[in-house]
């Protein structure tokens, strides 16, 4: 009986991973522009509504949103970011070139 119940929470547990990963949302300029977002890896990205862009880790630069994701641009960095809005509101970014792989939400 414990044996099916662990396999009964596994299963429900992973179809949830797999229904919020599905739900997930490519963002949109709307949901950066003028906002913060406070990333679990320590560092905060400031999307200006004119288009500026701030980061904590690396640096001032531009922001603006291209079909491979959101482009970055810094006195440090230039590179595509693949950000999706999660149905909780949270954020998921990857950027390959640079190994990130973070999880944020807006600054309070």
């Amino acid at each position: 009986m414990h044996r099916h119940l662990l396999s009964l929470t596994a299963a429900a547990t992973l179809s949830l991973v797999l229904v919020s990963a599905a739900l997930a949302a490519p963002v949109r300029s709307a949901d950066l522009s003028g906002r913060s977002i406070c990333w679990d890896n320590g560092s905060v990205s400031s999307y200006g509504a004119g288009g500026t862009y701030s980061n904590s880790m690396s640096g001032h630069g531009t922001w603006s949103m291209t079909a491979g994701g959101v482009h970055i641009h810094t006195d440090r960095y230039d590179y595509v970011a693949s950000i999706q809005k999660l149905p909780d509101g949270t954020f998921h970014a990857v950027v390959p070139v640079a190994s990130i792989n973070a999880t944020g939400k807006y600054c309070k």
